[in-house]
């Protein structure tokens, strides 16, 4: 027995649309957030999968709407990234003033789901704050980086 080229294409797409059936249904669940890495991997992945399915078989408005599912799910992991990025780097900065005890720009972030989510606090008098108040500034008081 063997197995054609188009077999093998078949089987990829209802591995694609599998995964992106199974990220709506763990979002729909509750069990995986919309803005969850899990999440943002399986729709990009399945509908890339789809896209060259659509694309081989010539199924034109298929392959249109997974190019705009691809893009979106691009341009979610990569704020997804920046967010986790600019976490590290406030990380990094709050640690260099506890170390040193001198706060001048300490960056927090409010560690919510939401990936452009954090705050920017600046410090610059001597009689302002410690440390640890400035991370525990209540929300209405922070400043969002996505703005």
């Amino acid at each position: 027995m063997t197995i054609s080229l188009l077999t093998v294409i078949t089987a990829l797409g209802w591995v694609g649309a599998v995964a992106v059936v199974l990220a709506y249904g763990m979002v729909s669940k509750g069990r995986w957030t919309a803005d969850s890495l899990p999440f943002q991997l399986s729709n990009f992945a399945g509908a890339a999968v789809m896209l060259v399915i659509a694309i081989t078989n010539g199924i034109w408005p298929s392959a249109l709407s997974n190019v705009a599912a691809v893009i979106i799910g691009a341009a979610a992991m990569r704020t997804m990234a920046r967010a986790r990025r600019a976490e590290r780097a406030a990380a990094a900065q709050l640690a260099a003033v506890q170390a040193t005890g001198e706060p001048h720009a300490v960056a927090v972030v409010d560690g919510s789901a939401d990936p452009t989510a954090g705050a920017l606090v600046a410090e610059t008098s001597a009689d302002a704050a410690s440390v640890s108040d400035v991370a525990e500034l209540p929300r209405q008081e922070r400043v969002d980086l996505a703005a």
